[in-house]
């Protein structure tokens, strides 16, 4: 069974789920939430992908970020930099608890850009795979606008037409004002992984690959694979139909854990 505790430091305790290896340890990876109310509904994605690769031994550490889900401090206390930070600390407690392991790091979309800026300011080599990954910070936060004038005017989540929200709220969080902006000026196709790193991107059919990103990395000295999943199964991410329906594309996970275990 998983287990629920807290890590990091007493002013920033971060809320951890560790699926332990059901059988001899052969890995281990930290599983990094999307961002904002695409991480709520990719709960149940995120559960059943680690405890597949749990079964197959390898040890997953699921973790909120400061100032989201049960992790200290709220909504205002999420900033790109704190992410960064809070992903190191995942790293650092995951290489403590499976020594002798190099953990991977596994970022579903919008995770994707703190991950890469992580790894971009890292002195070793790293594991990483990066899952339907949103590199474009402008892009994303331009979707969350526009899904947050949705919810509010067009998809009749309220009764009373006007409604109006405050400045700082977006999704139905309160967040720092400078967290947008910071999101807005990440580029994940202008951030490398350290020399010796590998990189595996996993997509959906007719969902392509950022082919100048990709060569950018191997020009950096990084390894760098694709995985393109067969199952046909890519939610609609920005449906505001689906605004707060769980997102749990069966078959890609169970094709994903097979493909990772058998990498391990």
């Amino acid at each position: 069974m998983p287990e629920a505790f807290h890590f990091g430091t007493p002013s920033r305790a971060l809320f951890g789920l560790r699926h332990p290896a059901a059988v001899p340890r052969r890995g281990a990876l930290v599983a990094c939430m999307p961002l904002l109310q695409e991480g709520i509904r990719c709960q149940r994605a995120l559960w059943s992908l680690s405890e597949a690769l749990a079964a197959a031994g390898i040890e997953v550490l699921r973790f909120d970020w400061h100032g989201s889900g049960d992790a200290s401090g709220d909504t205002r206390a999420l900033t790109v930099d704190g992410m960064v930070d809070d992903l190191a600390a995942a790293e650092t407690f995951l290489r403590a608890s499976a020594p002798g392991v190099r953990p991977r790091l596994l970022a579903l979309r919008s995770a994707a850009l703190p991950l890469l800026l992580h790894a971009s300011r890292a002195g070793a080599p790293l594991d990483v795979v990066l899952w339907a990954p949103v590199l474009d910070g402008r892009a994303l936060a331009a979707a969350w606008r526009e899904q947050h004038r949705r919810q509010l005017h067009s998809a009749g989540r309220f009764a009373r037409a006007g409604t109006q929200a405050d400045d700082d709220e977006l999704l139905g969080f309160v967040l720092d004002p400078a967290l947008l902006p910071g999101i807005e000026a990440l580029d994940g196709r202008g951030l490398r992984l350290p020399a010796g790193s590998h990189l595996l991107v996993v997509q959906w059919p007719g969902s392509p690959v950022d082919a100048t990103f990709l060569d950018a990395q191997r020009e950096a000295g990084v390894q760098v694979d694709c995985l393109q999943l067969a199952a046909p199964d890519e939610p609609d991410w920005d449906d505001p139909d689906g605004f707060e329906a769980q997102l749990f594309p069966r078959r890609a996970v169970n094709e994903l854990a097979a493909g990772l275990a058998g990498g391990a």
